[in-house]
């Protein structure tokens, strides 16, 4: 047993037996220790190492795979709303266009459960396996949509790092007119405009509600949720008038509900526990 201090990152990191498991990578400092080891360090999995070493001397370069979705954790709250039962998969918050996971027919809301028959239940596992995955490679996906499992084949497109980073929109400034305010929530909606659009950075997304004023001890400040976010469903369901949002709310009773939020062009969903 061995201390990986500062230096030691590209070193092997082997079992008892000698045999080699990993690849150091990082340790984790206090702001007191001078940047030394605490006693906890990370390493690369030598089967990832070695992937990379493999491309890298027949290629010259890492080809990774890409799939073309935005996702997210199932969460207890999360599957309570979508009445699952149990807390399993990764949420899809949104399908890029002309992805590889839309040619294919991934839809927003989609869980995926597992990839080539391999049970999925943490993001980073789905991520890992599709990014050591070549472009080209065909992948089948085991997804849960609406209660139903449904077998989607998809071809993976090239991750380009040059294009991976999506341009931040401009931040909110300025103020709305409220319209109408939601009591279960906490907050004031407004139908999105042009002007809202612009004003809050609300991105692609012509139809759902912006929150233009929201109560700091209401449910969806605690989920989260912040001015100048978009409604775009409540359960799986478009809303485009507060009124929408309310009879949503209404039939969701005592279970935690599922908002489809976009926030300066970014979607996501939250949950929220209702006060």
């Amino acid at each position: 047993d061995a201390a990986i201090n500062r230096g030691n990152s590209g070193g092997a990191l082997v079992n008892l037996e000698g045999q080699l498991i990993g690849i150091n990578s990082q340790i984790l400092s206090s702001p007191g220790s001078g940047g030394g080891n605490i006693g906890i360090a990370f390493s690369i999995p030598s089967n990832m190492a070695k992937n990379i070493m493999d491309q890298l001397i027949a290629n010259g370069r890492v080809r990774r795979g890409l799939l073309g979705v935005n996702i997210q954790a199932v969460t207890g709250d999360t599957a309570r709303a979508l009445e699952l039962p149990d807390a399993a998969g990764v949420l899809v918050s949104n399908v890029r266009p002309g992805s590889a996971a839309e040619k294919a027919g991934v839809q927003r809301g989609d869980i995926i459960t597992a990839v080539n028959g391999e049970k999925i239940d943490d993001g980073n596992v789905l991520r890992n396996k599709i990014a050591g995955t070549l472009p080209g490679t065909e992948v089948k996906l085991s997804v849960l949509r609406n209660g139903n499992t449904v077998e989607l084949t998809v071809v993976l497109d090239e991750f380009d790092p040059e294009t991976a980073s999506a341009n931040q929109p401009a931040q909110p400034s300025g103020e709305a007119q409220p319209e109408r305010g939601s009591g279960k929530l906490g907050v004031t909606l407004q139908p999105v405009t042009p002007a809202l659009a612009r004003q809050y950075g609300t991105g692609s997304e012509t139809e759902g509600l912006v929150i233009i004023e929201i109560d700091p001890a209401g449910a969806a400040a605690e989920a989260g949720i912040a001015k100048g976010d978009m409604i775009l469903e409540v359960n799986r369901r478009s809303v485009k008038s507060a009124e929408e949002v309310e009879a949503a709310l209404q039939q969701s009773g005592d279970r935690p509900v599922l908002l489809l939020i976009s926030r300066r062009g970014t979607v996501t969903y939250l949950t929220v526990r209702l006060n």
